[in-house]
């Protein structure tokens, strides 16, 4: 999707609906939607109670004064998860992805896991999540985030974990947390002394309760789950916005009449979610939208299955989507360059090699650029088993181009000789002369014929075969003609055969070796970027270590994160 395209997508889109039976599915035509970014997505998403203005805080990221709706009734307006693909306004290259989640504690929802799968799926999905809550931290805004203690029946990061893992290295992967507490009255103090925010939030986070009742050790777990699962933390405490009597009137009141230190607040928190919400990636890969709605359905579907996600399932399914992507635009890119040739056939096949090289280079590098995690060089060797299986229809479609045009042309040189021959012109004393005159003639004429190709002399060889028992019998046939003299000719064009033989030959052998340079330049390129030794060097082959390097240690780096 370009930048003009996501300027179209005026409103949020339904994402992940629920069916009656709790189950998730996505919507086909937002899924169409997302399929269309090209550009490497920053999601950001906000999860918390219905009715606590989570929807405002969403417009604010969106620049816009409505979009998401704010519901202002006891009736949760957003059900399921929405999403809304905007143009990151500071980075043009990127796209911004806004996903609101339905509010929690909906008593209209379906399920008791209801609450714990919105918040799993909020977390799996982004790379900034926002955590939104009303009144104060240390009493009811962590005790919504009871269902954090269930994370680990709902996510594994690996295939194969113990169940002593679980949860460990959840930090590696979670998103960043930012928890914004609104309608907050109190002064930021602590113990006396004056706080901000962040210090807030940490003091919140460290309180412990003593004694071992279940509810102490929920208040105990809670906060150390929190401070575990998310290392990356921000808060912002909001004032009120304006009057509580005003407050169904948010998305239309003027900025004049809102609380000056709640726009403010607004702002700050708007300013530091775009600066530092990165682009979305598991384990390097980065994610555009089609990716992203790969990873998306992999989730889903296990939550409709009810199976526990696995983030390294769901990576190894978009990297190899990933990696095809790569792999079919690499080879688009390929036969879009070749395709520039298709009007030039048939080429010499040097010269043909010469753009082959060219648009191999150019895919391979292509491919690089977008291949990810392709540490075992799976997806790069199907890429060059398909460039030399191009390589070879490309040739055998010069070769077809010329032999089709070479044969046209002595068609086209030879139809007066057939007519004459058909009429019985040439059986007559002096007839042979005649006929080996305006043969020798044509062929003459066809070698001076520009743009024949490489097959001009094994097509010539099988024409001249083809007619040698015409030229006999016409020879034979001639009264003036000697049987010493007629000898003396057919020794003659015997002779002129083996020289048109060799010719052919050496063409071919010309040919076979061209080919044989250009399969051996793209085993080059290959054990080159594998990093295997090869005993012949290529002209860029400073350029594919390079290249080599840089996927190795991107490689290197996935696997000290697993």
């Amino acid at each position: 999707m370009s930048q003009g395209a996501m300027a179209h997508v005026e409103r949020p889109l339904p994402f992940i609906l629920t069916d009656e039976d709790g189950r998730f599915y996505v919507d086909e035509k937002t899924a169409g939607v997302i399929a269309s970014i090209r550009q490497p997505v920053v999601v950001v998403a906000i999860a918390g109670r219905y009715r606590t203005g989570k929807s405002y805080l969403m417009n604010r990221l969106a620049g816009s004064n409505n979009g998401f709706s704010l519901g202002n009734t006891v009736q949760s307006h957003t059900k399921g998860i929405w999403i809304w693909p905007r143009a990151h306004p500071l980075h043009k290259d990127k796209c911004l992805l806004l996903i609101d989640t339905e509010g929690l504690g909906d008593v209209e929802k379906a399920g008791d896991n209801h609450d714990t799968w919105l918040f799993v799926m909020a977390v799996l999905l982004s790379t900034t999540l926002v955590w939104n809550t009303t009144g104060v931290l240390s009493k009811d805004g962590f005790d919504q985030l009871h269902f954090v203690a269930n994370m680990t029946e709902h996510v594994r990061t690996k295939i194969h974990q113990r169940e002593d893992e679980v949860g460990q290295d959840f930090k590696r992967y979670f998103p960043s947390f930012v928890v914004c507490v609104r309608d907050f009255t109190l002064k930021l103090e602590i113990e006396g002394k004056a706080c901000d925010a962040d210090q807030y939030l940490e003091h919140c986070l460290g309180i412990r309760k003593k004694g071992m009742t279940a509810n102490c050790r929920s208040f105990n777990e809670q906060r150390e789950l929190l401070s575990s699962f998310f290392k990356k933390r921000k808060c912002f405490v909001f004032p009120m916005p304006t009057h509580p009597e005003d407050l169904h009137k948010l998305e239309t009141i003027s900025e004049q009449q809102l609380n000056p230190e709640f726009l403010q607040t607004a702002e700050d928190f708007t300013t530091h979610i775009l600066q530092t919400a990165h682009i979305k990636h598991v384990d390097n890969a980065v994610l555009t939208g089609p990716l992203f709605l790969k990873l998306t359905e992999q989730y889903v579907n296990s939550q409709r299955s009810g199976d526990v996600p696995c983030i390294e399932s769901a990576l190894t399914q978009v990297v190899t989507l990933a990696n095809m992507q790569a792999r079919e635009d690499a080879m688009s890119l390929y036969e879009k360059r070749m395709e520039a040739v298709n009007q030039q056939l048939p080429l010499p096949i040097a010269k043909l090699n010469e753009f082959h090289q060219h648009a191999l280079e150019q895919a391979v590098e292509a491919f690089h650029q977008r291949s990810v995690l392709d540490c075992e060089h799976k997806h790069e060797k199907e890429l060059m088993d398909s460039l030399v299986t191009a390589y070879d229809d490309w040739n055998q479609k010069n070769k077809d181009t010329s032999m089709q045009r070479c044969k046209q042309r002595l068609s086209e040189l030879y139809e007066p000789i057939r007519v004459r021959v058909a009429e019985k012109i040439f059986i007559k004393p002096g007839g042979y002369q005649e006929y080996k005159r305006m043969m020798d003639a044509a062929e003459k004429s066809y070698r001076t014929t520009q743009g024949l190709g490489d097959e001009m002399e094994a097509v010539l060889l099988a024409f001249i075969d083809l007619k040698k028992e015409e030229g006999h019998l016409i020879l034979m046939m001639d009264k003036s003609v000697t049987e010493l003299q007629k000898q003396r000719i057919e020794t003659e064009e015997m002779e002129k055969r083996l020289v048109q033989q060799q010719r052919a030959l050496e063409n071919t052998n010309a040919q076979q070796e061209a080919q044989i340079s250009a399969l051996k330049m793209q085993m080059e390129v290959r054990a080159d970027t594998r990093g295997q030794t090869s005993g012949h060097s290529v002209t860029n082959s400073g350029r594919w270590r390079n290249r080599r390097t840089r996927n190795w240690s991107r490689c290197k780096k996935s696997m000290s994160i697993r």
